[in-house]
C-alpha cells in the first residue's frame, strides 16, 4: 500500500503569502513618499516664487519713491544753466513754439493748456482742466507722454521708470506768485513680468523756493494707485 505524504507544500504556507504582499506594500509606501515629496517640492517652489514676487514688488516701489525727488528737481529747475543754455522745460518761448514747460503764472499755465490741446500730457508735463482721477492701468498706458528716467537714475535701467507732473491751480497757495500744486505720478516696472507700481503724491513748493532745491516744500498726500 502506497504511503500518502501529508507534508504541506512549501508554496502554500503563511510565510509565502507574507512574502507575496511585501512587494506591493513597498511600492505603495514608495508611491506615498514620492507623492509627499512632489507636493512638498511644489509648495517650496510656490513659496519661493511668492517671495521673489514680493521682493521684486518692494524693490519696484522703492524705485518709484526714489523718482519723486527727481521730479521735484525738474519742477524747480532753472530757466537756463550756468553757461546760459536755455532750459525749454522752464521757458515758454514765443508763440510759434509748441513744447511743454512748467508755468510760473496763471497766464503761462493757460499757454501750456493751449499747447497741450487734446493731449493729456507732453514730456511728462500736464495741465488738466480739473483733476481727473486715473487708475494705475490708465497711467501705465500713457508712457509715451511721460518723462522717462535715464538708466543712471533708476536701478532697473532705462525704460523702467517714468513720471508725470500735473500742474493744478491751488486755491490757497503758499506762494501767491506761483499759485500751483503739483500732482506727481510715478510708474516703475520691476524685473518680473507684470510687476509695476504706480505711485502718486501731491506737493506744493515752498513760499520762497530755491532753484534746484527740493527742501521746504509740502507733501499733502501719498498713495499707491490700484488697478
Amino acid at each position: 500500500m502506497t504511503a500518502v505524504d501529508h507534508t504541506p507544500h512549501p508554496t502554500s504556507g503563511p510565510h509565502t503569502r507574507h512574502h507575496g504582499l511585501a512587494l506591493p506594500t513597498v511600492l505603495a509606501v514608495l508611491a506615498v513618499v514620492g507623492l509627499a515629496a512632489g507636493v512638498g517640492w511644489r509648495n517650496l517652489r510656490s513659496t519661493e516664487w511668492l517671495l521673489n514676487a514680493e521682493a521684486d514688488l518692494l524693490r519696484t516701489q522703492h524705485s518709484a519713491e526714489a523718482a519723486l525727488p527727481l521730479a521735484l528737481q525738474d519742477i524747480l529747475g532753472a530757466a537756463s544753466d550756468a553757461q546760459g543754455n536755455v532750459n525749454p522745460r522752464h521757458t515758454p518761448g514765443n508763440d510759434a513754439q509748441t513744447h511743454a514747460f512748467f508755468p510760473t503764472s496763471l497766464s503761462a499755465r493757460d499757454t501750456l493748456r493751449q499747447r497741450l490741446g487734446a493731449q493729456a500730457c507732453v514730456s511728462g508735463i500736464c495741465a488738466p482742466n480739473g483733476a481727473p482721477t486715473r487708475s494705475a492701468s490708465e497711467w501705465q498706458a500713457m508712457t509715451a507722454s511721460a518723462w522717462p528716467l535715464s538708466a543712471t537714475d533708476t536701478p532697473y535701467g532705462a525704460d523702467t521708470t517714468w513720471y508725470w507732473v500735473e500742474v493744478l491751480v491751488d486755491a490757497t497757495p503758499l506762494n501767491p506768485s506761483v499759485p500751483f500744486v503739483y500732482r506727481i505720478t510715478v510708474l516703475a516696472r520691476g524685473v518680473l513680468p507684470g510687476t509695476a507700481v504706480v505711485l502718486q503724491a501731491l506737493w506744493s513748493a515752498p513760499a520762497n523756493p530755491t532753484l534746484g532745491s527740493v527742501a521746504g516744500g509740502t507733501w499733502h498726500s501719498w498713495q499707491v494707485l490700484a488697478e
